[in-house]
């Protein structure tokens, strides 16, 4: 009978530390999947401004001139020249 004992509480224990790692790695995704869609989310949230900012260096184009535009990305202001080629 204490053989069967100890061995319930060592296969016991095994089960407890198989169960700790699944469980440890299901919130690692977990944790990881919540990071990558917020970090997605703040790209969308930042696609308007980038596009504004596009439209307007476009709009300035002219062969052989810098354009220099002020752009928004996430709340900085970023200055931006663009030298546009000849032909």
């Amino acid at each position: 009978m204490e053989n069967a004992a100890l061995g319930v509480s060592i296969g016991a224990v095994v089960v407890g530390l198989v169960l700790l790692k699944i469980i440890s790695s299901i919130v690692g995704k977990i944790i990881t999947s919540a990071a990558m869609v917020a970090l997605a989310l703040a790209a969308w949230s930042q696609r308007a401004e980038i596009t504004e900012c596009a439209q307007s260096v476009a709009d300035q184009a002219k062969p052989g001139a810098t354009i220099e535009a002020k752009c928004t990305f996430f709340g900085q202001d970023v200055d931006i020249k663009v030298p546009i080629p000849e032909g």
